[in-house]
C-alpha cells in the first residue's frame, strides 16, 4: 500500500476521501492514519520540538536560563497566551496535584520578555487558588526583578498581589521598576513596599501620571527626607488602621476640581490612631499636609493622660474633618490649639452634648474659617462671636436626633452666603429678633441660598408647642426668602 503525502499529513490511499473530515494538530508535523482507526480517531505523534518544549516547560528550574530562553523564543507569545488562559480558568482545570502557582511564576521571566509589551497586570497570576498552591516571595520577586530589562517599554504596570501571600518589594525589585522610563501608571496592591521606595519611584520615573500602593510600610522617621515630586501634585495617604503596620498611598498629576493653570498642590492624610503613640505618620508628613481627616474615637489612652500632648503643628493645613465618635473631644481641642487658626474649612462629626463644646469655642479657636459643617453634633450655647466669623461663607448643620439647637448667632456672619439646616428641633426663642434684623438688612446681606428643612419628628401634633414651632419655622423661612428676592 502506497502512502500519499499532502502538506503535513500522510494518508493511505483509502483515506483520501476522509481528508476533509480530518484535523491537523497545529504543532505536530505529521499525522498518521491506520485503516482501522480512520472511522474512529486519529493518532497524533508529537514532534521532537514538542517533546523538547514540554520537557523544558515542566522543568524550567533545572535548565540553564539561556537554553530555556532559546527554546521558548519561537513560541513565546503563543505560550504566554496559553499560560494566561490557564491561570484565568484554573479553578475549572485544577487537579490539586502540584504547586501550580509556583510552576506558573517560574516560567514568567522567560515568557514576559519583549520590548513591544506596554501593559502588564498580574491579578490573574496571583489568584490561582487550589489546595496545594502557594506563591513564595522569592519566586514573586524573581519575576519583578526582570521587568526592567525584559519589558523596558511598559507604560501601565499593575503589580497585584493577594492577601493569601506575604509578598514584598525590596531594593532590587524597586530598582527594576525604576528602569521603566516610559511608565505612566503604576499600581502595587497587596504587596508590601517601603515608603522610601515609593518616593524614589515617584522621583525617578519622571513620566508617571498615577502611582498607587495600599501596603506601604514605614521605614522613614526624618520628615526632612519626605519629598514629593513637583509633577505628582495630588497625594492621598490613608492610615486606615495603625495596628496593621502599613498604609495606603496614591499620587496623581492633577488635583480634582482645581484649576490646572494654578499648579495647586493637595496632600491629604486620613488617620484613625489607636493610641497617642500612633501619631508617627501624621508627624512624618506634618510639614506638607494641606488636608486632614482624623478620627479620635479609637484613642484608648487619651483620658488617662493629664494633658494631651502637643498635636503636630501642620503649617500648610487648610481643611480638616474630625470625627469624635461620640467620645472625648480632648484630641479635637489639642488639634485646635495648634492648628485652628490655619483652617479655612472644617467639618466636625459626632460630638456629644456631654463634652460641653459650643459654637463660640469652635469659632474662637478657628477665626479664619470660611466653611463649617456639623454632622450629628450636639453643642452648648448659641454664642458664636461675630469677630471670629469675619470670613465665614458657608454653614451646614445636620442632626438625625439630639437636643434642641439654636444657630441664630451664626446668621450674624457678615459674609455668609449659604446656610443649610437640617435639625430635628430648633430653639426659636429669639426668632422675632432675628427676623427683625433680617428685615432691616442688618444680617444675611450676602445670602445666596438658605436651606431650612422641616423636621417635626420630635414634636407631636397634639403637643401645644406644635403650632408655635410650625409658625416660627415658617416665619423664619419666609424672612430668608424675602431677603433673597430683594437682592
Amino acid at each position: 500500500m502506497r502512502a500519499l503525502k499532502i502538506g503535513s499529513c500522510v494518508l493511505s490511499p483509502k483515506s483520501k476521501e476522509t481528508l476533509t473530515q480530518s484535523c491537523v494538530h497545529p504543532r505536530s508535523p505529521f499525522v498518521f492514519f491506520s485503516p482501522a482507526a480512520l472511522a474512529t480517531k486519529m493518532v497524533f505523534i508529537p514532534s521532537l520540538l514538542d517533546i523538547s518544549v514540554k520537557t523544558v516547560f515542566d522543568n524550567v528550574d533545572k535548565y540553564d536560563k539561556k537554553i530555556v530562553q532559546s527554546i521558548f523564543a519561537p513560541l513565546q507569545q503563543k505560550m504566554l497566551h496559553e499560560l494566561m488562559q490557564k491561570a484565568k480558568n484554573h479553578r475549572l482545570e485544577c487537579d490539586g496535584q502540584d504547586n501550580h502557582i509556583d510552576k506558573t511564576w517560574e516560567k514568567l521571566p522567560f515568557l514576559v520578555n519583549s520590548r513591544i509589551y506596554t501593559k502588564l497586570d498580574t491579578y490573574d497570576l496571583t489568584h490561582i487558588y487550589c489546595n496545594s498552591s502557594k506563591l513564595s516571595n522569592a519566586r514573586f520577586q524573581e519575576f519583578i526583578r526582570c521587568l526592567g530589562s525584559n519589558t523596558p517599554n511598559l507604560t501601565d504596570l499593575n503589580i497585584n498581589g493577594s492577601t493569601q501571600y506575604d509578598l514584598s518589594l525590596e531594593e532590587r525589585e524597586l530598582a527594576s521598576i525604576i528602569q521603566l522610563e516610559n511608565l505612566l501608571i503604576l499600581k502595587i496592591l497587596f504587596v508590601r513596599v517601603p515608603l522610601s521606595g515609593i518616593l524614589e519611584i515617584s522621583h525617578q520615573c519622571q513620566k508617571l501620571e498615577s502611582l498607587t500602593a495600599n501596603y506601604v510600610t514605614m521605614d522613614m522617621d526624618d520628615p526632612s527626607r519626605v519629598t514629593f515630586t513637583d509633577n505628582l501634585r495630588y497625594v492621598c495617604i490613608d492610615e486606615f488602621d495603625s495596628s496593621l503596620g502599613f498604609f495606603f498611598m496614591s499620587m496623581e498629576t492633577t488635583v480634582p476640581g482645581a484649576n490646572p493653570k494654578k499648579r495647586t498642590r493637595c496632600i491629604n492624610l486620613s488617620s484613625q490612631p489607636r493610641s497617642v503613640a500612633d501619631f508617627s505618620v501624621i508627624q512624618l508628613f506634618a510639614a506638607k499636609l494641606t488636608n486632614l481627616k482624623f478620627g479620635s474615637a479609637r484613642l484608648s489612652d487619651i483620658e488617662q493622660m493629664n494633658n494631651f500632648p502637643d498635636f503636630p503643628r501642620l503649617p500648610r493645613l487648610k481643611c480638616a474633618e474630625i470625627n469624635c465618635g461620640g467620645k472625648s473631644v480632648r484630641a479635637l481641642r489639642g488639634f485646635f490649639s495648634k492648628n485652628g487658626d490655619r483652617l479655612r474649612q472644617l467639618a466636625l462629626r459626632d460630638i456629644d452634648i456631654k463634652q460641653e463644646m459650643s459654637l463660640g469655642e469652635i469659632f474662637s479657636s478657628c477665626p479664619n474659617l470660611q466653611s463649617l459643617g456639623l454632622n450629628c453634633c450636639s453643642l452648648l450655647g448659641n454664642d458664636a462671636p461675630v469677630d471670629a466669623m469675619r470670613k465665614l461663607k458657608r454653614f451646614l448643620w445636620k442632626n438625625l436626633s439630639g437636643d434642641e439647637a439654636n444657630f441664630s448667632s451664626i446668621l450674624s456672619a457678615p459674609l455668609l452666603e449659604y446656610v443649610y439646616i437640617d435639625l430635628p428641633k430648633i430653639d426659636f426663642s429669639d426668632n422675632a429678633t432675628v427676623i427683625a434684623r433680617i428685615e432691616r438688612r442688618e444680617i444675611l446681606r450676602n445670602l445666596k441660598k438658605f436651606d431650612l428643612l422641616p423636621r417635626m419628628e420630635l414634636i407631636s401634633e397634639d403637643d401645644p408647642e406644635h403650632s408655635y414651632y410650625l409658625n416660627s419655622f415658617n416665619a423664619l423661612k419666609k424672612a430668608t426668602i424675602v431677603s433673597l428676592q430683594s437682592k
